[in-house]
């Protein structure tokens, strides 16, 4: 799904310029490098090894059950602002930490381009073509 790359563009720009700028400004956490990235370092892994096996779980399911699962962005919407969370304690970082919880409506915005998109796969039409089915806003 070619549309979803602008998410993986501002992800990686906006995480990596706020560790960046963080280092630059010296804004950094009070907290000691002994601990910081040993628990940014497990929060990460932590996200890794969730946002895999949501993976895993959709490549598996049957197809029926994939709609289910497309509907659960959250999951992976948790999975990444974990692992950005355990960047921005890793490297101590007030800046990350904010643009981590910055980047999450831009994460749920994706997950839902991508519902419809894999909705519009399965059935072939388009999600608002029956007025009940048309997302409340």
């Amino acid at each position: 799904m070619p549309q979803a790359n602008w998410v993986i563009v501002l992800h990686f720009l906006v995480l990596w310029g706020t560790v960046a700028t963080g280092f630059m400004a010296g804004w950094r956490l009070p907290i000691s490098f002994v601990v910081a990235v040993p628990l940014g370092l497990l929060l990460w892994a932590a996200g890794f090894l969730y946002n895999l096996n949501y993976a895993r779980q959709f490549k598996h399911a049957l197809p029926q059950h994939r709609a289910a699962l497309a509907r659960r962005g959250y999951w992976r919407i948790a999975a990444r602002t974990t692992m950005n969370v355990g960047i921005g304690l890793g490297f101590r970082s007030w800046l990350t930490l904010v643009a981590a919880g910055l980047l999450i409506p831009f994460y749920a915005a994706a997950a839902r381009r991508r519902r419809l998109y894999l909705d519009y796969m399965r059935t072939g039409m388009l999600s608002n073509a029956f007025p009940d089915r048309v997302p409340r806003r």
